[in-house]
């Protein structure tokens, strides 16, 4: 087990994994989480191994109505917005106890824990910590549970590296912290191989969600969702769950909640499970009133591709085209920081249009695929990034992206 956790912590001192030339100094930090069901809460501690003196600084911030009882080994203050610890070294830590079960909105869940399982987000349990550290220091991180004696599954977005640990890691962090969907308890799970990504279906037992009905899905359409994005992360947990939990899709860095009464393809032949993926692998995240680029490429690729591994006929496919200008035809502008349905619909006609654009200018050899693979290294992007962007690809102006649908 060290031997492994050693040698994961080898490839990140890889220039391949780098993200900058500066030699990289390692820390260690691990993450510890008690699920403790009989007060819907989970005891955290985090705490700070070799190298912790490459650590100076933790600015933390969180909601003092959901975490209590926090404490820090050095010097900690609390603030009005969260904490400050200043740890002391070699196995400094921070403990605090975290309630896990939160209300979305009045009638739905995003985070739950029964007597018999639990479902959440790192995210959720894990304060957002704003780190100072010594120049070239890079987290290993790792999260371990404690589960009460009776639960036996448990699963998280991360490689495991042992019954119930896994290997953290997010190259956009210096201090990595665990974040995206987990499920721990009395939950059924199917796990596949799909070319170079793991994928995990996780729901509590008696769930709606048939979780072979999705692999199998998933492994008829694999080969038309690497062709598209390219490069797909090494592992997806899909998590699902009954009311009261959220009745929708929610989707983190590598993981996704989909409600156990959506279906793989709904009645207007779109694909609530792949809209969710696409979110996943592309992690597009749209800012300055541009929800509509991440939101309309997880629908436009929701048909695309299931019409590309042969999911559909051509009738169908055109009928679902038809549908969506139906429904979105009084949508006059696309900008917006939250966009709805109609919007949706509508930015995928946009897309569908510029693809065929895209094709058309190179001669059928760039299309869609190819900006969105190019704008995957952006995060966040904006209208005008995503007009510079696919331009610049395209070599020239397209129609498409100068309509009165993305002016400011």
């Amino acid at each position: 087990m060290k031997a492994l956790f050693s040698l994961l912590a080898l490839l990140l001192c890889n220039p391949a994994f780098a993200q900058t030339p500066t030699a990289i100094k390692p820390f260690q930090v691990d993450y510890h989480v008690t699920l403790v069901p009989s007060s819907d809460q989970a005891k955290v501690r985090i705490v700070l191994g070799e190298g912790a003196a490459l650590v100076h600084q933790l600015s933390l911030r969180f909601d003092a109505s959901r975490f209590s009882a926090m404490t820090g080994r050095g010097q900690f203050s609390k603030t009005a917005s969260g904490a400050i610890w200043k740890p002391d070294g070699p196995g400094a830590t921070l403990a605090y106890t975290v309630k896990i079960s939160r209300y979305r909105d009045a009638s739905s869940m995003d985070a739950r824990m029964t007597a018999d399982w639990a479902i959440f987000r790192g995210d959720s349990i894990v304060p957002r910590i704003s780190a100072r550290l010594s120049k070239g220091a890079r987290a290993r991180a790792s999260l371990n549970f404690t589960l009460p004696a009776n639960w036996r599954g448990l699963d998280t977005g991360y490689p495991r590296i042992g019954p119930s640990r896994f290997f953290v890691h997010n190259p956009h962090r210096h201090f990595d912290q665990p974040t995206g969907w987990m499920i721990a308890g009395n939950v059924g799970l199917r796990r596949d191989q799909l070319g170079l990504t793991h994928i995990a279906v996780a729901a509590p037992r008696g769930t709606q969600l048939d979780r072979m009905d999705a692999l199998t899905f998933l492994n008829f359409v694999w080969p038309e969702v690497e062709s598209a994005f390219g490069k797909t992360p090494p592992k997806i947990l899909i998590v699902s769950a009954g009311n009261p939990m959220w009745r929708g899709g929610l989707s983190s860095p590598n993981s996704f909640f989909l409600h156990a009464d959506r279906p793989l393809i709904s009645e207007n032949a779109t694909s609530p499970l792949l809209h969710e993926l696409t979110h996943v692998i592309t992690g597009l995240h749209g800012n300055e009133r541009s929800d509509w680029i991440a939101e309309g490429i997880a629908e436009f690729y929701s048909i695309e591709i299931p019409w590309r591994a042969g999911g559909m006929t051509a009738k169908r496919h055109d009928k679902v085209y038809a549908d969506l200008t139906a429904w979105s035809r009084e949508i006059k502008s696309l900008r917006s920081n939250r966009a709805s349905g109609k919007i949706t619909a509508r930015a995928v006609l946009l897309l569908r249009d510029l693809d065929a654009q895209l094709r058309k200018k190179s001669a059928g050899k760039l299309d869609l695929d190819d900006l969105v693979q190019k704008l995957r290294a952006l995060d966040q992007v904006s209208t005008a990034v995503f007009i510079q962007t696919a331009e610049g690809l395209a070599g020239g102006r397209l129609a498409s992206l100068h309509s009165p649908l993305l002016a400011d």
